[in-house]
C-alpha cells in the first residue's frame, strides 16, 4: 500500500473514529491496513525524524535582538536539489543579522495572526501556540515604532 492509498484510507478512519484521532490510532490504523514499509525503512525514517527534533532543539540567542532562535536552518540547495542544515554561528554576520531580522518580522506577524485568531475554548487564549525556539528572551518585546 502506498502514500496515496494510505491517505485515502484514512477518510475511512477518520469517518469511524470520529473527529478527533491520536498519532496512536492512525499507526495503529495503517499497520493494519498494512501500509507500514519495511522495519529497515521504518528505522531510517524514525531516525531522520528524531535528527530533525534534535536539529530544531539547538538554539542561538542572538545579543542584538535578545531572541533565542533555531541555530540550525534547514535551506534548500538548488544546485544538488536537495535540503541541507546551516548552522547560523558559521554565517557571515551580515547575512545572520538579515536571517535574524526576518525572522523577528516573522515572529510579530505571527503574534499579530495569534492575537487575531478567535479562541476555540471560552476563556481561554488563542489556540496558536508559539515554539520555545521562537519565543523572545526579553520580558517585553523591543517597539520598532514609537506609539502615537
Amino acid at each position: 500500500m502506498g502514500p496515496a492509498e494510505i491517505v485515502i484510507s484514512l477518510k475511512e478512519l477518520c469517518a469511524e473514529q470520529g473527529p478527533r484521532l491520536s498519532t496512536e490510532q492512525i499507526v495503529a490504523w495503517i499497520d493494519h491496513q498494512g501500509g507500514s514499509e519495511s522495519d529497515v525503512e521504518l528505522v531510517a525514517f524514525a531516525k531522520k525524524m528524531k535528527a530533525r527534533q534534535y536539529a530544531r532543539m539547538l538554539e542561538y540567542e542572538d545579543a542584538e535582538s535578545g531572541l533565542g532562535i533555531k541555530r540550525l536552518w534547514s535551506l534548500h540547495d538548488p544546485r544538488r536539489g536537495r535540503r541541507f542544515y546551516m548552522n547560523i554561528l558559521e554565517m557571515p554576520d551580515d547575512e545572520r543579522r538579515k536571517l535574524v531580522r526576518q525572522y523577528a518580522r516573522f515572529l510579530r506577524q505571527l503574534r499579530s495572526v495569534r492575537r487575531a485568531c478567535p479562541s476555540t475554548s471560552p476563556g481561554r487564549g488563542s489556540s496558536i501556540s508559539i515554539p520555545t525556539a521562537m519565543r523572545t528572551r526579553t520580558k517585553k518585546p523591543p517597539l520598532m515604532h514609537p506609539r502615537r
